[in-house]
C-alpha cells in the first residue's frame, strides 16, 4: 500500500485518508512517502521494556520487532489504552471519538507482532544496576518488569500554576481520553454554556474552538500581551486574535488572573468571566522524576544523545520528555522519529537522529496558521522583513532574512506554501531568490 505523509504533524499513513488521522486537516497537506528500508536483523531472546503509552513508545516497538523477531517486548504505561493521537484531543475537546477513532494501531497490531502491554501500570523506579523496573499496578499491588533494554518515554505531564481554585472539580486540563471524558461529564452535569481557557497556546486555542464548536460560549484568557507570542510577531498575533474574536472566541490577552470560583474566573482588576467549565491549557512539563530518581541524568528534561542513548547503559530515551543536543522534542513527528531511532539502536541498529523543526502548525477558529524559524523579535540581530497583509480577508505572510538568508516564515490564513517554505528554510534560500 502507497503512504503519505502529513506535511503539518509529520504523521504517515496509508495513502487514501481524506484526512490526517492524527492532526485531522485535510488531504491537501498529503505528500507521497517511502518507508525506510530496514537492512539491520538481530534476532535474540533479550526483553526490551518501554516505560510509557505514547507515539514514541509505539515506534520504538515497532523499530525492535522490525530488527528482532524474537524478542520480547513490553509496553508498560499509566493509561488504560494503548498508543492514540493524543492531538486529536483538544481539536475536539467535546467531541466522543471512542478510543478506536483515536488508536494509532488497534489491538490486532500488538497480537499480531507479539508486543505484550502493561496498561494501568505507573513506573515508581529503575534499579539500573539490577535492571528491574518497580510498578505499582492497578489494584494497588507492587510488582517488578526485568530487561534487558530500556526505553524511557514517558512523556510530559500538563503544567498547572498555583491559581486559587486551580482544585476545584470543574477545573480541567487536557492530556488524555479520561480528560475529555471528564470534561463532557462537566458539561452535562453543570448543564455548562459558558467555558473559559485559561493559555491562548496552541492546546488552549484549539481547545477553546472546540467547546465553541460544541455550542459553549468561551472566552480565552491569555497572560502575554498577544497570541503565540514565541512563534508570531506582533502584527500575525494580532491578526490571529481578531480572527478569533470575530468567529466567537473571545480572546483577552494581557489577563492578570486572581482566582477561580465555582461558576468564574476573576481578574486582578475584578473582572469576571463566567465558567461553568475551566480549561487550563497553561504548558507541558517532561515527566522525568523517574529518572532522576534513577540515576538517569535529566537537565529539566531527560538528556539524550543523538542515538537515544542516556548516560546509562542499555538506557534510551525518546518522546517530549526529552531533549537532544539542547533541543526539546515536544511535537507528535519527533515523538515518532526519537521513538524510531531508540527502538532501532536498542535492537543493536546504529542510527543517527536527524533533528526535525519545531514548526507551528493549526486550524482553528476557521483559520490556518504556520509558522518555522525566527519571528523577528531576537533584539541581538538585524532582519530584513518582507510582509504582505491583508486584514479584511485575514491573510498574512512574513518573510524574515538574516545575512540574506531566510530564517523565519509566518504564514496566517493560507498556508498553501508551507512545504515549499520549510525546504526554503532548510537551504537558507536567499532573499534575490524570493524576491528580487
Amino acid at each position: 500500500m502507497a503512504m503519505v505523509k502529513c506535511l503539518v504533524c509529520g504523521a504517515t499513513f496509508e495513502e487514501g485518508a481524506d484526512v490526517c488521522p492524527v492532526c485531522g486537516v485535510g488531504a491537501e497537506n498529503f505528500i507521497s512517502y517511502a518507508e525506510e528500508e530496514v537492512t539491520f536483523r538481530r534476532d535474540t531472546d533479550e526483553k526490551f521494556v518501554i516505560i510509557g503509552g505514547g507515539p514514541a513508545a509505539k515506534s520504538a516497538a515497532e523499530a525492535i520487532r522490525q530488527r528482532n523477531r524474537e524478542a520480547m517486548i513490553t509496553i508498560v504505561t499509566q493509561e488504560a489504552y494503548l498508543p492514540y493521537n493524543r492531538p486529536m484531543l483538544t481539536k475536539g475537546i467535546v467531541t466522543d471519538f471512542g478510543y478506536n477513532g483515536l488508536a494509532v494501531e488497534g489491538e490486532e497490531w500488538y497480537l499480531q507482532n507479539n508486543i505484550f502491554f502493561m496498561a494501568n501500570t505507573t513506573v515508581l523506579k529503575i534499579d539500573t544496576d539490577a535492571k528491574l523496573i518497580d510498578v505499582q499496578l492497578q489494584d494497588g499491588g507492587k510488582g517488578g518488569v526485568v530487561y534487558d533494554k530500556l526505553i524511557y518515554a514517558l512523556g510530559a505531564y500538563c503544567f498547572v500554576p498555583p491559581i486559587p481554585g486551580h482544585d476545584l472539580p470543574h477545573v480541567v486540563s487536557v492530556r488524555s481520553i479520561a480528560d475529555t471524558e471528564r470534561v463532557r461529564k462537566i458539561i452535562e452535569e453543570r448543564k455548562a454554556s459558558r467555558a473559559v481557557c485559561i493559555g491562548g497556546g496552541v492546546m488552549g486555542l484549539e481547545g477553546a474552538w472546540g467547546l465553541k464548536n460544541g455550542g459553549l460560549d468561551v472566552t480565552v484568557l491569555e497572560t502575554a500581551p498577544g497570541l503565540l507570542p514565541r512563534q508570531l510577531d506582533d502584527n500575525a498575533s494580532a491578526m490571529l486574535e481578531d480572527i478569533c474574536n470575530k468567529a466567537g472566541a473571545h480572546i483577552v490577552t494581557g489577563a492578570k488572573i486572581a482566582k477561580i470560583t465555582d461558576d468564574a474566573v476573576v481578574l486582578e482588576d475584578g473582572t469576571e468571566y463566567e465558567a461553568q467549565l475551566v480549561i487550563m491549557s497553561t504548558g507541558m512539563r517532561p515527566y522525568t522524576k523517574v529518572a532522576e530518581d534513577s540515576g538517569i541524568a535529566v537537565d529539566k528534561w531527560v538528556v539524550a544523545d543523538s542515538g537515544m542513548r542516556t548516560n546509562v547503559p542499555d538506557v534510551f530515551a525518546a518522546g517530549d520528555c526529552i531533549i537532544v543536543n539542547g533541543q526539546p522534542q515536544a511535537f507528535w513527528a519527533q515523538a515518532v522519529a526519537t521513538g524510531r531511532v531508540a527502538g532501532a539502536n536498542a535492537a543493536g541498529d546504529d542510527l543517527e537522529y536527524e533533528k526535525l523543526g519545531s514548526s507551528l502548525v493549526m486550524e482553528v477558529c476557521g483559520t490556518s496558521v504556520f509558522a518555522l524559524g525566527t519571528n523577528g523579535k531576537d533584539p541581538d540581530r538585524e532582519f530584513r522583513a518582507v510582509e504582505k497583509m491583508d486584514q479584511e480577508a485575514g491573510l498574512y505572510e512574513k518573510y524574515y532574512f538574516a545575512d540574506d538568508r531566510l530564517e523565519g516564515v509566518i504564514l496566517v490564513g493560507d498556508i498553501s506554501k508551507m512545504g515549499e517554505m520549510t525546504e526554503r528554510i532548510a537551504e537558507k534560500s536567499p532573499y534575490s531568490d524570493m524576491f528580487d
